[in-house]
């Protein structure tokens, strides 16, 4: 019986595999399909999950290995009498005691996928969200792997992923380099001090430089140019002096922090040798940008990923006016504006978190990659949809810079990511088919219904 229990599997499992390659079966639509077949719930959404991870392995030559596959892939159901609240359980919780009351809970015959399109991970929890074509700047194919949590992000991913395919792919541009910055603040009695500061550690930065590049030299940064602000806080005047480093390949935050700090103490020591006497010299960490929104900063990579759909196809396939996508757009980013966002911060806000938790890469907190700006427009008979990811900021190393472990290193490998570059690209990608696929589903007004 077990045999053929086994072999009716691996049938169904073959078919499936050969279903999603040729386009018949959206990947979040397995688990049904099992059923369908002749699977009985909840058996139905390990082999679900073994499916797309067979599919995956077979698309990018990548083998799953950390990312591991518990045997109990699926959620159950509690209900507790006494609060009336019924809870969802991941099947390998065995705490069946109610989290307000301490009573133990009802266990309903429901069962649920964890999340959309599950792959893999205890508690991690990593849902497959399609392939996605990028040209122009560069011409690959991404695997979209994400942690993304309950919702359904990841099918909006992959739907926006088909269309973006469906078009020829996404143009996306990427700066050669990120940057990282570290600023100083001296405080001075008058403007005749702080003007004297400035002009002497401008002239002092020929010598000091060497010293600052040999600290960036381990991970290949070079020293940016060096911007001096002038402020005042009632009769303290300030200099903020902001200098900043470009990386190829890394995030390069620490190292910019070491060189800042030895040019701290020799530019200290050299006004004092100058004659130049200051109230306060400190590391001014509320000006480098490290994890704050805003439009003037100056870390991380840029990227951008846009989308050129002649208006007359975007018309025939989507059922809608390319000029009411246009207004929604529009609408949306003002009234992001009007709440005082810098930028338009959208689904992109959810997607950007949700691989950096798939790929535990550095910084792990992704507060400043959320923010992007939105645009599409019409432009003679194109329809033209674009995101921005002004300064995103990201280590794919596992250096001294911060250690990434082995699943998240497999993330990477399967995503097809070997260089920050390419994982600029691939978030801005994934940011451009989830906005455009939300927006086009709250556009034809199949979203809230």
């Amino acid at each position: 019986m077990g045999s053929e229990k086994t072999g009716k599997s691996i049938q169904i499992k073959e078919e499936c595999i050969r279903a999603l390659k040729e386009g018949r079966l959206p990947p979040w639509k397995v688990e049904e399909e099992t059923v369908r077949l002749g699977i009985v719930p909840p058996d139905n959404y390990k082999l679900a999950a073994e499916i797309r991870r067979a599919f995956i392995q077979s698309e990018t030559g990548e083998n799953f290995h950390h990312i591991g596959l518990p045997e109990k892939p699926y959620k159950q159901f509690f209900h507790c009498r006494k609060d009336g609240l019924t809870f969802e359980l991941d099947a390998g919780d065995e705490h069946h005691l109610c989290s307000f009351c301490g009573s133990r809970m009802e266990h309903l015959e429901r069962h649920a996928p964890l999340v959309a399109n599950y792959v893999g991970g205890c508690e991690g929890y990593y849902s497959y969200a399609g392939r996605v074509r990028v040209q122009a700047g560069l011409e690959k194919t991404f695997t979209n792997l994400l942690v993304y949590g309950t919702g359904l992000g990841p099918i909006g991913v992959t739907r926006g992923s088909f269309f973006i395919n469906k078009f020829g792919g996404a143009e996306v541009i990427v700066s050669d380099s990120g940057r990282a910055a570290r600023c100083l603040c001296y405080s001075f009695t008058s403007e005749e001090k702080r003007s004297a500061a400035a002009e002497s550690i401008q002239d002092f930065l020929s010598e000091l430089k060497p010293a600052m590049e040999n600290v960036l030299s381990e991970f290949r940064g070079r020293l940016g140019p060096v911007e001096y602000l002038p402020a005042r806080i009632e009769d303290r005047f300030l200099l903020y002096v902001d200098f900043t480093a470009d990386f190829s390949d890394f995030r390069g935050h620490g190292l910019i922090s070491q060189a800042v700090g030895l040019a701290k103490q020799r530019i200290d020591a050299h006004l004092q040798a100058s004659g130049i006497p200051y109230e306060q010299s400190v590391i001014a960490q509320g000006y480098d940008g490290d994890l704050k929104p805003s439009p003037r900063n100056k870390r991380g990579r840029y990227v951008k990923a846009r989308i050129k759909i002649p208006r007359r196809d975007f018309e025939d396939t989507f059922h809608v006016p390319a000029q009411r996508f246009v207004s929604f757009v529009e609408i949306d980013a003002l009234g992001a504006r009007k709440l005082g966002c810098p930028f338009y911060s959208g689904m992109g806000g959810e997607i950007i978190p949700a691989i950096y938790k798939a790929t535990r890469v550095n910084p792990h907190s992704s507060l400043v990659s959320s923010f992007q700006t939105t645009e599409t427009r019409l432009e003679g008979g194109d329809l033209l949809y674009e995101i921005v990811l002004p300064n995103l900021e990201v280590g794919v190393a596992s250096t001294r810079e911060g250690l990434i472990p082995p699943a998240g290193r497999e993330t990477l490998r399967i995503m097809g990511v070997s260089t920050a570059r390419e994982f600029a690209a691939a978030v801005a990608v994934q940011v451009l088919a989830g906005e455009f696929n939300l927006a086009l589903e709250i556009t034809t007004e199949r979203l809230y219904g």
